[in-house]
């Protein structure tokens, strides 16, 4: 039976597709009478159950690390796979229809035919099959343990989810919000990397810090492993299930932390249509027809009942086509047709220096994010990378373009090639913390900023920024103790966004001021004055991440009170009451709290009667550079496995939440 419905594109249609992204030791030897390749592959776990993969080739590893994340983290893993797959209707009814038209107009399917398996390297592609023949083995191993619906996994949805993701981390999300009031709210996140050299260290070591923020639990909450081929691919670190390389970590000459930027490769044009003929729209002067494809989509209903909906998708010059309540959008993302973030990621697994890392980099094959290095000779870097298009008015682009002009529409192959870097600088010290690229470094990067009008970064400055610049601007030399002190962080600068909002409050306020004047801009675990202040504090901060004006002081006070009330606590109570975080049935006091160095961002929550940590710091690893050679610690901020009846489902968690930290071998 087919359904036909109006094509338009309803708010609802985008909000889900945002909604959903962003909610021993064993030898294996598997039976491979049904796989394409034999695979040789031993997988050792250490005393955390942290995966030691090593295989002959580096097809053998991903073989592996696809076999480690279904062991580990099956649910998770294959959460997203009705996304990327764009058939999400057809497990989740109704309210799947939104993503799969998001997924189709994009062209994620044909363009990975189209473009991931001529742009890939044969290296990649072999990868990308051998992970999922990992997946498939263990569902052939495990049947009872898997959805038997959702098997088997092809090379075809890994590379896909690789894309979908890195289109949300380059912008998509906030992309999409800007076209609508209805897109649903994200919980803020953020990073923090940090790189110190002899400069600014007593004994001439360096330190680097690895601490990207992402949700605690879920698809994109950090997996640890380890991996080693005998082709010389070796490091240890952080990824997402679905992912078979090394996203954050180390190899055996460098280390490499992430955080998100917000570089602009995403261009919204609002279309104008022709009055007579909606099927038309404004360019150069000449309306000109929309191109449709007709296609359908498919979806369950009742659980038994498969229908089709037929759809047509619209397409300009400008880009793919939304209409949102009766008005055209159209979408330029400059990775539209690039699908080689796979090659990039794997680039920096194997670069062994700073300046090697940097020339990674350069070729863009990684749409976004800014990247702090340090390598065995003690080198430090900063680096901005983006898929940054060239545009003549780059500032005014940040925003939804009201353009008939095809001068506006840029070329995909071209972008900005020289973004902000900085390679040993005379300070001692790099830290990127989500702010503006040239605030880095303090005073000392602000002075470089060349103000082009063809690139427009972002100007936020988050708390962290200004507390890490303060704590690093100091003429003091540090040691690894100061440097594991900045890490844990938990207080507030004066020159904040968050605080100065703060002050404001308790101007207009005396209720507000009395309170606020008692308060040290601390987060720690005996402070009394915390809750009260953080809370009036995490509603600017929401606002700020979702692009939303400030609320009013009466409506900030009562939602206040609606949490205290909520989670039944005082608002003087000790932060250590109000604030948690919680697995397997157990809760713990942790210092930190929304955009501090140690960061927390959690819910009210009932049942542990706290604001519980749901996202934020959590797999973090420190690395020191010394007389006497290297030393790497972390923690995971849960553990090692996503089954709840592992022992290694809640291992760290105690220690995270007191500041501990494991030694890391590199290798067993």
């Amino acid at each position: 039976m087919i359904i036909q419905i109006n094509s338009t594109l309803k708010n609802q249609l985008i909000v889900g597709f945002f909604a959903i992204f962003l909610g021993s030791c064993s030898t294996p030897t598997p039976q491979t009478n049904s796989l394409p390749y034999q695979y040789d592959v031993v997988i050792h776990r250490d005393f955390w159950g942290i995966p030691y993969i090593k295989g002959k080739t580096d097809a053998d590893v991903a073989f592996g690390i696809g076999l480690s994340h279904a062991e580990d983290a099956y649910d998770d893993l294959i959460e997203l796979m009705p996304l990327y797959r764009g058939n999400s209707a057809l497990f989740d009814g109704l309210k799947g229809v939104e993503t799969d038209y998001i997924v189709r107009l994009l062209r994620v399917h044909e363009n990975v035919d189209k473009f991931a398996k001529n742009q890939l390297s044969q290296k990649s592609l072999k990868m990308a099959q051998a992970y999922a023949d990992g997946v498939n083995q263990f569902a052939k191993d495990h049947p009872k343990k898997v959805n038997k619906n959702l098997h088997p996994i092809t090379k075809e949805d890994v590379i896909a989810g690789s894309y979908i993701q890195h289109l949300f981390f380059a912008g998509l999300d906030s992309g999409l919000k800007a076209m609508s009031d209805h897109i649903s709210k994200s919980i803020p996140t953020g990073s923090n990397a940090i790189a110190v050299n002899g400069s600014k260290t007593k004994d001439d070591a360096s330190f680097l810090l690895i601490n990207s923020h992402q949700p605690l639990a879920g698809p994109v909450g950090w997996y640890e492993l380890n991996v080693e081929s005998q082709s010389g691919w070796s490091a240890h670190g952080g990824n997402f299930p679905g992912s078979f390389v090394v996203n954050v970590g180390f190899n055996k000459n460098i280390g490499w932390g992430a955080t998100v930027n917000r570089p602009d490769v995403l261009d919204i044009f609002e279309l104008t249509i022709n009055p007579m003929n909606s099927n038309e729209y404004l360019l150069d002067e000449t309306w000109v027809p929309f191109d449709v494809e007709e296609d359908y989509l498919q979806i369950k209903l009742l659980g038994f009942l498969k229908i089709k909906i037929k759809q047509n998708f619209k397409y300009s010059q400008f880009g793919p086509v939304l209409e949102i309540e009766d008005r055209f959008f159209a979408l330029r993302h400059s990775t539209q047709n690039s699908f080689q973030e796979i090659d990039g990621w794997f680039a920096l697994n194997e670069a062994n220096s700073v300046q090697e890392f940097k020339s990674a980099l350069d070729s863009r094959k990684i749409p976004s994010f800014n990247f702090v290095v340090m390598d065995s000779s003690k080198n430090i870097g900063f680096f901005y990378n983006g898929r940054i298009p060239s545009r003549q008015n780059a500032k005014a682009a940040r925003n939804i373009l009201q353009s008939t002009s095809s001068k506006d529409i840029w070329p995909l192959n071209k972008s900005i090639e020289i973004l902000p870097t900085f390679i040993n600088p005379v300070n001692g010290w790099v830290q990127s913390t989500n702010q503006n690229p040239y605030a880095v470094m303090g005073k000392y990067s602000a002075a470089l900023n060349p103000n082009s009008s063809n690139v427009h970064f972002e100007q936020r400055l988050t708390n962290r920024s200004f507390v890490a610049n303060e704590l690093l601007s100091t003429k003091n030399k540090i040691t690894l103790d100061d440097f594991i002190d900045i890490k844990f962080d938990h207080s507030y600068s004066k020159n904040s966004r968050q605080y100065q909002y703060l002050i404001n409050l308790a101007e207009e306020n005396q209720e507000i001021a009395e309170k606020v004047e008692l308060w040290n801009r601390k987060t720690n675990f005996t402070n009394k004055h915390a809750g009260y202040s953080s809370c009036l504090m995490a509603h600017e901060w929401l606002s700020e991440m979702n692009a939303e004006p400030i609320p009013k002081t009466e409506d900030v006070l009562s939602k206040c009170k609606g949490w205290f009330d909520e989670i039944n606590r005082e608002q003087n109570d000790e932060w250590g009451k109000i604030t948690t975080i919680s697995r397997l049935g157990k809760s713990y006091p942790i210092q930190g709290s929304v955009d501090t160095l140690r960061a927390v961002y959690g819910t009210p929550n009932a049942k542990t009667k706290s604001i519980d940590m749901s996202g934020g710091d959590g797999l973090f690893y420190i690395i020191e550079e010394g007389s006497n050679g290297r030393m790497i610690y972390g923690m995971h901020n849960f553990g090692s496995s996503r089954n709840r009846s592992s022992v290694h489902y809640s291992d760290q968690t105690f220690l995270f939440s007191r500041e501990a930290l494991r030694f890391v071998p590199e290798s067993l």
